[in-house]
């Protein structure tokens, strides 16, 4: 905002004008101070949204969208510590991050109907990986893999019959029935004994 004020040609001091100039500055700083206070408080404003996405990014396991919004904070606002620390807990935490990622996909991936009688574990979860796939268009794959270098589970029996459940819920009544456990690694899904 430009204010443009006139002074008197003469060098003679006048109340009034003096009077008109104080509070034609005093207007003008308020509405500048309105003006750049608004500014600043839509900046806070944007800047604690994006934090707070990249917050929820990291616990649903998004690492590239946590990446950019506390990267986007940083852009707006280097000084922002709480972004940073975020920043650098998520470089060293990808794995973990990655993790959760994949166990939040587990979580929203609805399979149509899964119907297991008499399988074994290998069949159980070949059956699984193949709905899984179906139901994401061929976009996510448990990549199931058994560790069982003693043989514990290969005698283990599935039974299950559901219809729209989750494929976290389905591999949970697959493994409690075989007495099992998962590890949600970033490329594959390991299953070994309790």
């Amino acid at each position: 905002m430009l204010l443009i004020f006139r002074w008197p040609l003469h060098n003679t001091y006048n109340p009034k004008t003096m009077k008109r100039l104080k509070a034609t500055l005093m207007v003008g700083l308020s509405l500048a101070t309105c003006a750049h206070a608004d500014e600043f408080k839509e900046r806070a404003n944007k800047i604690a949204a994006l934090y707070n996405t990249g917050m929820t990014a990291v616990k649903r396991g998004d690492a590239a969208r946590a990446k950019a919004s506390f990267q986007q904070v940083l852009q707006l606002q280097p000084g922002h510590g709480p972004a940073r620390h975020q920043l650098n807990r998520l470089q060293l935490n990808v794995k973990q991050v990655l993790e959760k990622q994949r166990v939040a996909r587990f979580k929203t991936t609805k399979l149509e109907q899964v119907d297991l009688k008499d399988a074994s574990l290998q069949e159980a979860l070949e059956v699984l990986n193949f709905l899984t796939t179906k139901a994401t268009d061929k976009k996510f794959t448990p990549n199931f893999i058994i560790q069982d270098p003693a043989g514990k589970l290969t005698k283990k029996q599935v039974n299950l019959n559901m219809r729209n459940i989750p494929l976290a819920a389905a591999l949970k009544y697959v493994l409690d029935q075989t007495g099992a456990r998962a590890r949600y690694d970033e490329h594959a899904t390991v299953i070994r004994p309790n």
